[in-house]
């Protein structure tokens, strides 16, 4: 059988035929001893190390220039500095990740046909599985009005770290996932449910799908921004992408010289339980995508809030205004004159790249928070907050998005709006204490990275101290998990790990 070979997605067929690889049986293995009284030793520590694979191969050529022009090639998809993913066909199932180590020295059996070997460094020590097995609460779980048990299998041979996804179906404040090896707690144990206090209210739901609505609901090209001379000419409509819907702007319009052309969606705040108007404390999410197709092509998106009046109060705009890849992503506010301020501008690169681009198809989330004077910001991962005395006291009542065109310019290929929400806090009623986990929240808890994501967005600090990531054994075993006493309608769960093998 003919061995084959993945290097970091590259098929290395093309370069060498593989005469055996050589796999060790185990990893290597460190024992610390110290000298015991009358006979033997103690021993102190026993330590598992790496692996380490040979790859027997022959070059093989119809010339010694065209030789010389492989091995310079190969040598520049070996060129790694972090492990990458490696396969091999008599392992179908499994990959690992490693480099090479050392260097690659050929035995000249003629000029173009040639005899080496490569070795590859296996840091992590384990062989990976290629798909991920599932279990989840509809028949994997039993459920008691207590915790949700669910019986898991690991077939490998070393623990496997899982991602446990968690949808809520009714508001939580609590998640403990406790198993033979660890213990992990996300939120607070003791978060009540019901408090005479003010609440948060979900006022405006166009999450997912319900994008569809949301565009149906909005009002269309009435929108209010920072910038009053965009032309409000632009049609915007919906489109299908990568599985979900979007929102888009389909025809620019027609453009005066010198002017930007747009699509604006508005949405009234409605009114909340206790029938206040307005807001001085808003809370806004929503899902973007801002992916350039090439270096010539611009536009924007903003996330804008106005008052009673028809005055911009603040927002954000996502902008393509120059040539390259380069993108804006600026945090404007209101300076009481009719005008606005620029308050932070920050920068990325418009690709696909999860490390160039917040905003790709694969993530795009993003919010706002509003505390009467102060707005926090989110950017990957950082929250910084803004004090803008100029909106102080004027309460928000309109939420508007802008979809827009830079001149005459190119558009930006994936310009859409996926999903929005927009959440009233602090409305003065009593009534159940809003919980850090809203009904159709998703909370992601991987202890792959030891990340904790809600609702896309990075909230590791939502971990408990002394919490210990997640660790599934070999062989069968059972994970426990816990809600707050006051859910009585248990929140659906998946949990996913690959299994490894020494």
């Amino acid at each position: 059988m003919t061995k084959e070979m993945t290097f970091n997605g590259v098929d290395m067929s093309r370069f060498f035929r593989i005469i055996d690889i050589i796999r060790p049986i185990g990893n290597k293995r460190s024992v610390s001893t110290d000298d015991a009284p009358l006979l033997g030793v103690n021993i102190q520590k026993v330590k598992r190390g790496e692996k380490e694979h040979t790859i027997k191969f022959d070059l093989k050529t119809t010339n010694a220039m065209e030789m010389e022009q492989l091995k310079h090639e190969l040598a520049s998809v070996l060129d790694v500095l972090e492990p990458v993913k490696i396969t091999y066909s008599d392992e179908p199932d499994k990959y690992y990740m490693g480099l090479l180590v050392d260097d690659i020295t050929p035995d000249n059996l003629t000029r173009w046909f040639q005899r080496s070997e490569i070795k590859i460094l296996i840091p992590d020590g384990v062989a990976h599985s290629s798909t991920y097995r599932k279990f989840d609460s509809g028949t994997d779980a039993t459920v008691s009005s207590e915790k949700m048990v669910f019986t898991l299998k690991n077939n490998g041979t070393v623990p496997a770290h899982p991602i446990v996804t968690v949808k809520h179906n009714a508001e939580n404040g609590y998640i403990g996932l406790v198993n033979q090896n660890s213990a992990l707690e996300v939120g607070n144990r003791e978060e009540a449910d019901t408090e005479t206090v003010k609440q948060s209210e979900l006022l405006l739901d166009y999450r997912d799908n319900s994008i569809l609505t949301g565009f149906s609901r909005a009002a269309k090209n009435v929108g209010i921004t920072n910038d009053r001379s965009e032309k409000l000419v632009g049609t915007a409509n919906t489109i299908s992408v990568w599985g979900r819907q979007h929102i888009q702007l389909a025809n620019r319009g027609t453009v005066t010289a010198g002017y930007n052309s747009a699509a604006t969606l508005t949405w009234d705040i409605p009114n909340d339980s206790s029938g206040g108007v307005g807001s001085l404390n808003d809370y806004i999410w929503w899902r973007q995508i801002f992916w350039l197709g090439a270096s010539n092509q611009y536009g924007f998106i903003k996330v804008t809030v106005s008052d009673v009046d028809g005055n911009f109060l603040y927002g954000v705009e996502t902008y393509s205004r120059s040539q390259g890849l380069g993108c804006e992503y600026n945090f404007l506010a209101s300076d009481g004159k009719g005008g606005y301020n620029i308050l932070k501008r920050w920068t990325f690169t418009g690709t696909h790249l999860d490390h160039h681009n917040p905003f790709n198809s694969t993530r795009g989330w993003s919010d706002l928070k509003r505390n009467d004077d102060k707005v926090q910001v989110y950017w990957w991962g950082s929250y910084p907050t803004f004090t803008i005395p100029e909106i102080k006291g004027k309460k928000s009542v309109k939420v508007h998005v802008t979809l827009g065109a830079y001149g005459n310019y190119p558009l930006v290929t994936h310009m859409y709006l996926d999903s929005i929400y927009y959440r009233k806090d602090f409305v003065p009623v009593t009534k159940n204490i809003p919980n850090r986990f809203a009904i159709g929240s998703n909370v992601v808890i991987n202890s792959e990275d030891d990340t904790v994501y809600i609702d896309g967005i990075a909230k590791t600090s939502e971990v408990v101290d002394g919490s210990k990531w997640l660790a599934i054994p070999p062989g069968t075993s059972q994970l426990e998990l816990y809600v707050s006493s006051f859910v009585s309608n248990k929140p659906t769960v998946k949990i996913e790990f690959e299994e490894r093998w020494l």
